[in-house]
């Protein structure tokens, strides 16, 4: 697997339960999207900068600059460039306007329907990246919010995860999760007339999978990295896969500064049967500061 940043290792914050079971087993559970706590991740579609007014004029411009102005470059011919070559190889035995009338027409009902051909753009993306699994990692280990989100109220765990080009795990292609307050734009009106009559295609896949790594920006404290991948042809299961990880993958094992002594000594027996080469750290609240510590057991 190809490596797609320079970090050497992420985290991943969970409770004591489910540490036991990902050490134990040396796996990672991976999620579908559904199963999310955010309504919006994996399920927004584009927003669109042109409306059906716009789009109709532009594609009829288009159309004519194809038939009276003689541009025959097409990278992948639709039927629309098609059908306008065609006319233009004889455009001097038709009459210009009936011929742009013609044209009128189609742009109006494509026009008319656009609002619903974008929704289906849209709800097809939507399909796509829901049909998924995703490991959720954070940069840091040591984010208070974090801990009480994700780690059981810091009464919980989180493993430290390596990045190991010679083994070439899965986190090798994580991607940074961008926080925005605006839905992804879709490409402006003239790169889309190039696309629907083939002069400039548009790579739908790798634009879709631009939603996959686009959250709210109230969610930026995670400071989110993922990996992402698609089902294909497999069913989408109950929502969850379980994929074996290396044991030199966990790098180091934290336990929360809430942690009961009891769950302490399970976890720390579970590391050192399982992945003995792991550091073990307990963490503390700081007495300086709103600031977490840890201290190697």
């Amino acid at each position: 697997m190809s490596r797609k940043h320079d970090r050497s290792y992420f985290f991943k914050y969970m409770s004591v339960e489910t540490a036991l079971r990902v050490i134990s087993s040396r796996s990672m559970r991976w999620s579908s999207p559904l199963k999310f706590n955010d309504p919006f991740d994996h399920q927004i579609g584009f927003s669109y900068d042109f409306n059906g007014e716009q789009f109709g004029q532009k594609l009829l411009e288009e159309m004519e600059q194809i038939v009276f102005g003689g541009k025959t470059e097409f990278k992948q011919p639709t039927l629309l460039s098609n059908l306008a070559m065609k006319l233009g190889s004889i455009k001097d035995r038709l009459p210009k306007e009936k011929i742009i009338n013609a044209f009128t027409t189609t742009t109006n009902k494509m026009a008319d329907n656009l609002d619903d051909h974008l929704r289906k753009i849209n709800n097809s993306i939507i399909e796509v990246l829901t049909h998924s699994r995703v490991l959720c990692v954070s940069e840091c280990h040591d984010n208070v919010v974090m801990w009480s989100h994700y780690g059981d109220k810091h009464q919980g765990v989180v493993l430290q995860l390596q990045c190991i080009d010679e083994i070439d795990n899965t986190l090798l292609a994580a991607r940074k999760v961008e926080y925005s307050l605006e839905l992804p734009r879709f490409p402006p009106l003239e790169s889309y007339l190039q696309h629907l009559t083939g002069e400039e295609p548009m790579d739908f896949a790798q634009l879709s999978w631009e939603l996959a790594f686009t959250k709210h920006k109230d969610w930026s404290y995670e400071k989110e990295w993922r990996v992402h991948i698609p089902l294909l042809d497999e069913p989408p299961g109950d929502g969850y896969s379980i994929y074996i990880e290396n044991p030199r993958v966990f790098g180091a094992v934290y336990l929360g500064c809430l942690i009961s002594d009891d769950n302490a000594d399970k976890v720390i027996e579970a590391v050192r049967e399982h992945i003995p080469a792991a550091t073990i750290y307990r963490g503390r609240k700081s007495t300086r500061s709103f600031n977490l510590s840890f201290d190697e057991v």
